[in-house]
């Protein structure tokens, strides 16, 4: 199978360089201050904590696949104009051109919602932390996932007896792959600073790392060869996702199969300037990230009956309309006009583009409450909201 290094996803909001001095009021104690140059400044006057709401929601962020050129472990496609596949339990010598290499997203959506905890040195610095919970949702061609199965398959001895050792040998192209994921714990930790102060104009820069590992809630896959939908997937990892399959995948009685969890990490740095009109200030910055959604490269087979009913083990069509067009070889070819032993691999991605430009502002009142509104574009379309008050 494939193999490609971790998938890079979403961004995370550059905010305010001035929001570490903005709140200099506290709603519980008096705020003090500090100067650290005043001899007379106690470590009480220098810190203060400040608590909120965090909220930050990507729309649409620009991706692409990230996987192997060559993708390995299949049979060679059949080329003749009649009969069946031949050699499909023998896998290409040099593997086959991956049809995931260089596949774009079409759609990848991430939203969080945190609580914001801030420790404030100096009116100058912020050390930060969020804990809330993320949910997301991916769009791409059946493609990018290497949606794979075997076709024309013609058993020698008998379906029960051959099927188990053959290799899929299409990769199928013109079909949807989309994902919604669970709504799972995620945290982020990160520092704030002002760099340059000069009037009501601040430079200010932020580093971030975020993480969460959420779980695959729905899979959706259309395509006319195959099409299923499952619930809370599962399915192999490492060497047992190497094809063939074991036979029992996709059954009720499919064993070694693990959870579709994705581990999520994220870091990033920003630059920031910002200017105070009153109670208002607006800003612009750039940020630079990388993020990392990584699947372990899991690979999920299509649900399918143990044995067969009525010639079938799944409800994928008759490509010719009827079986009974083929010929029978008693009761072994019924089949090599449908797609069997299909699945699908969630294949890693990285963002296209690193950097973006983020716009926003920050409403405050009475120095001791601040509401912050931002936008991102470029590597994404996204918006950020956030709400805090300085105890």
């Amino acid at each position: 199978a494939a193999t490609g290094s971790a998938l890079s996803l979403q961004a995370l909001p550059v905010g305010n360089p001035a929001e570490p001095s903005l709140l200099i009021d506290g709603t519980m104690w008096e705020g003090a201050s500090g100067d650290p140059c005043d001899p007379c400044a106690t470590w009480c006057d220098a810190i203060s904590i400040r608590a909120g709401y965090y909220g930050d929601y990507v729309f649409d962020r620009v991706l692409k696949v990230d996987v192997n050129k060559t993708f390995s472990g299949m049979a060679a496609t059949a080329t003749q104009a009649t009969g069946n596949a031949s050699n499909t339990n023998q896998p290409e010598a040099n593997g086959r051109p991956n049809i995931a290499y260089g596949r774009h997203m079409e759609d990848a959506e991430w939203f969080s919602n945190a609580a914001f905890l801030a420790l404030n040195i100096w009116d100058r610095f912020d050390i930060f932390c969020t804990l809330g919970a993320s949910n997301g949702y991916f769009k791409a061609s059946s493609a990018a996932f290497n949606l794979v199965g075997l076709i024309g398959f013609s058993a020698a001895s008998s379906i029960s007896t051959d099927l188990p050792t053959q290799l899929p040998n299409v990769g199928i192209t013109q079909g949807v792959v989309e994902f919604y994921t669970d709504t799972s714990f995620s945290w982020s930790v990160g520092a704030r600073g002002a760099l340059w102060e000069c009037g009501c104009a601040t430079l200010g820069a932020e580093f971030q790392y975020a993480q969460s590992n959420p779980k695959i809630e729905m899979l959706n896959v259309t395509s006319s060869p195959a099409q299923f939908v499952i619930h809370k997937p599962r399915g192999y990892k490492g060497a047992s996702s190497n094809f063939p399959l074991p036979i029992t995948a996709g059954t009720t009685e499919a064993t070694d199969t693990k959870s579709a969890t994705i581990k999520y990490h994220e870091w990033q740095v920003g630059l920031a300037l910002s200017y105070r009109l009153n109670m208002l200030v607006p800003y612009i910055g750039v940020n630079w990230s990388r993020a990392t959604f990584d699947a372990d490269t899991i690979r999920i087979a299509q649900p399918k009956l143990k044995s067969e009913i009525l010639n079938i083990t799944t409800w994928n069509p008759s490509l010719i309309g009827s079986t009974t067009a083929l010929p029978n070889n008693s009761g072994k070819d019924v089949l090599s006009d449908v797609l069997q032993i299909a699945s699908i691999q969630i294949n890693k991605m990285k963002s296209r583009k690193a950097c973006g430009v983020a716009v926003g502002a920050t409403l405050i009142d009475a120095d001791k409450w601040s509401i912050t509104g931002e936008a991102r574009l470029i590597n994404e379309r996204a918006a950020h909201m956030n709400a805090q008050f300085r105890f």
